[in-house]
């Protein structure tokens, strides 16, 4: 070997034994490309080296000649793609160079591959305007530096996955440490964002919560820049689009480049914005998919690769246990501010119903004993009356517990709902009476103690807890009644129906929409625990129906509920909803 092939060969070893990392391979590449071209002759050199696998990082470095191909994927006619494809790593000689090297007025070519276990990462490129044919110096000279750079990348391969690794373990541990805490739902996808976005390039970051019972995906947080664009959560069915399909095939989706394409070749509904990259993982808790985590980006493509999906799922791993102990904590905390609620008002209503019961009580002791019986009979009705409200009162209060524990079975019989009406009328007659209030009944102006409805309207119903619906929707409707109520009762179909309207002072609409919430009470004139109209929701969709109530400020109230008329009408309807599915 000569004294120029040596001394080329250990700057070059050199240079390629220093690189640590991608500035300084290209570096160490551009001394190999000169040391070269000293020992063959040529007068033009160029490298393409993928220094971490990811072809946004690959390392190009020309010294008077580019390569007619993109990546690594070398036209096989060509001297570069003769060298690509074969089985060893010796360089190829040609001095009858493809037609795009005639172009550019180069007759001799000389190419040589770079790979990392039997992979290839690289490939060097030397041609001259003349018919230079390489020496067995050169020949040997860039063989050897091609195995020198294709053990630099392996080392900076390494080292570079030893980082991400190392940057993934302390995410995965952070992350970790949100199932112990105490935030809130909102506040640990916040953090499970801004852990996502050190470590994975992203324009976007999806938490979706699925719930299993409702066949919904609700998007808890969609981040830009780590601030959330969404004011409350989205909530979505369960469908044929990208999220849908990770929960239905209880896999990743990657998707590396163009999403419309990808989309369209899986059969996958595309809905939103196409991203140029975009993957998305399940989040399982005990075997059960709970959500999906996803990133996306807009710019660009072949962003994510396998350490994304095994990142990311170890982090929807860790969000599913978080997200769950999330939610059981908002539940207790809920809980807490539930019963909290529920003491305050039972004690108010308690007492405001046992303290008429006392006062009575105690006029009535107070009596001469040759008073009037007319007096005696008054005081004893009211303190009878008071005990009926206090009993209602305590009955609402354990139906309502029974119905949200699971508990209360229905009781379903063919009856006729208009006599269960009728008799509701006539119980609430004297509070109607009372408050001077004109009464319709299916269009007809009615007396309350003789009201009727026409029937008969015979449905599969418990008779006692609709006789419970018609009383705490008559007994709202006497409660906010300016002047009048408006009862309509009959049969649409397959469905039982039933209207109450009053023109009372109304609610707004935002108001509206919290009238079957627990505990909620939306004017002065409410008085009660808050859990009528919730009580009279779930009662009705126990009998498989519906509720809905209109009203506005200054236009009154009209609530209306429809369940199925009879048995097989309902199972009609349930098998309906399954096949909607």
């Amino acid at each position: 070997m000569s004294a120029e092939f040596l001394k080329s060969y250990a700057t070059a070893v050199s240079a390629v034994n220093g690189a640590r990392d991608l500035n300084t391979l290209k570096t160490a590449v551009a001394t190999v490309l000169s040391e070269t071209l000293a020992v063959s002759r040529f007068g033009f050199a160029s490298a393409r080296i993928m220094a971490t696998g990811a072809e946004p990082e690959r390392a190009d470095i020309n010294i008077g000649v580019e390569f007619c191909f993109d990546g690594l994927n070398a036209p096989r006619s060509c001297v570069c793609g003769k060298a690509m494809e074969a089985v060893g790593d010796n360089a190829i000689y040609s001095a009858s160079p493809d037609p795009f090297c005639v172009e550019r007025g180069f007759q001799s070519v000389l190419c040589a591959p770079v790979f990392v276990e039997g992979a290839r990462v690289g490939v060097f490129l030397f041609a001259d305007s003349q018919d230079v044919e390489p020496s067995a110096d050169a020949l040997k000279l860039l063989d050897a530096l091609a195995v020198h750079v294709g053990e630099a990348v392996s080392r900076i391969r390494k080292s570079e996955m030893d980082k991400r690794r190392a940057v993934d373990l302390v995410t995965v541990y952070h992350i970790g440490r949100l199932v112990t805490s105490r935030l809130t739902l909102k506040e640990m996808v916040r953090e499970v964002v801004r852990s996502l976005g050190r470590v994975i390039e992203t324009d976007e970051v999806n938490v979706i919560q699925y719930d299993a019972k409702r066949m919904e995906l609700r998007f808890l947080a969609s981040f830009f820049a780590d601030e959330s664009n969404l004011q409350r959560p989205e909530v979505y069915p369960l469908s044929d689009g990208m999220n849908s399909w990770i929960i239905k095939n209880r896999q990743p989706l990657l998707i590396r480049q163009g999403t419309l394409d990808e989309c369209a070749r899986l059969g996958i509904r595309h809905g939103g914005r196409p991203a140029r990259s975009w993957l998305g993982v399940p989040m399982v808790y005990k075997d059960d998919v709970v959500g999906v985590l996803s990133v996306q980006s807009y710019g660009k493509e072949r962003l994510y690769d396998e350490r994304s999906v095994e990142l990311l799922s170890a982090v929807a791993g860790q969000c599913a246990v978080a997200m769950e102990n999330a939610r059981l904590y908002e539940e207790a905390l809920e809980r807490e501010e539930e019963k909290e609620r529920l003491y305050f008002s039972l004690t108010h209503d308690l007492l405001s119903l046992v303290n008429p019961v006392a006062g009575f009580a105690r006029l009535l002791k107070e009596l001469p004993p040759d008073a009037p019986k007319q007096d005696v009979e008054s005081f004893t009705d009211a303190i009878t009356a008071s005990a009926g409200k206090m009993t209602q009162f305590v009955e609402d209060i354990l139906v309502y517990a029974k119905i949200k524990s699971g508990k209360l079975a229905l009781n379903l019989a063919r009856a006729d709902f208009a006599k269960t009406l009728e008799s509701v009328i006539r119980h609430l007659s004297p509070e109607i009476s009372l408050r001077r209030l004109t009464l319709k009944v299916n269009g007809v102006e009615a007396s309350p103690s003789e009201a009727a409805v026409n029937g008969p309207l015979e449905a599969d119903y418990d008779v006692a807890q609709v006789e419970r619906v018609f009383f705490n929707l008559i007994n709202n409707a006497v409660k906010y009644a300016n002047t009048f109520i408006e009862i309509n009762a009959g049969i649409e179909g397959a469905e039982a129906v039933c209207g109450f309207r009053n023109d009372g002072d109304g609610v707004t609409e935002e108001q509206a929409g919290r009238l079957f919430d627990e505990y909620y009470q939306a004017g002065a004139k409410s008085r009660g625990v808050g859990l009528g109209l919730p009580t009279v929701k779930r009662i009705v969709e126990l009998h498989g129906g519906s509720i809905r109530v209109e009203s506005g400020a200054g236009k009154g109230f009209h609530i209306e509920f429809r369940w199925p008329r009879t048995l097989a009408d309902k199972r009609g309807k349930m098998e309906g909803r399954a096949e909607s599915l």
